[in-house]
């Protein structure tokens, strides 16, 4: 379904290229990458992980991350 929706993505790009520079070899390659780098992005790995799925995990740790500032106290009395 996510190589699906990229593809669709990926000819949309295309279409518009294709409105503004009118281009024949420009359009096709645009669509031809597109379905090419949906299916790449898609494709689970040996971990049972596609990059799509990596990227994701990457965001939802990233804003899951809490910060504890450091504050330097003086513990053995040598200020």
């Amino acid at each position: 379904m996510q190589s699906v929706i990229g593809s669709l993505f990926g000819g949309a790009v295309a279409v518009l290229l294709w409105l503004i520079a009118g281009n024949v070899a420009l359009t096709i390659v645009a669509v031809l990458s597109g379905i090419f780098g949906s299916v790449m992005m898609c494709t689970k790995d040996q971990n049972n992980q596609s990059v799509v799925d990596q990227i994701r995990d990457m965001i939802r740790f990233w804003r899951n991350q809490q910060i504890y500032p450091y504050r330097m106290r003086d513990e053995w009395g040598m200020k």
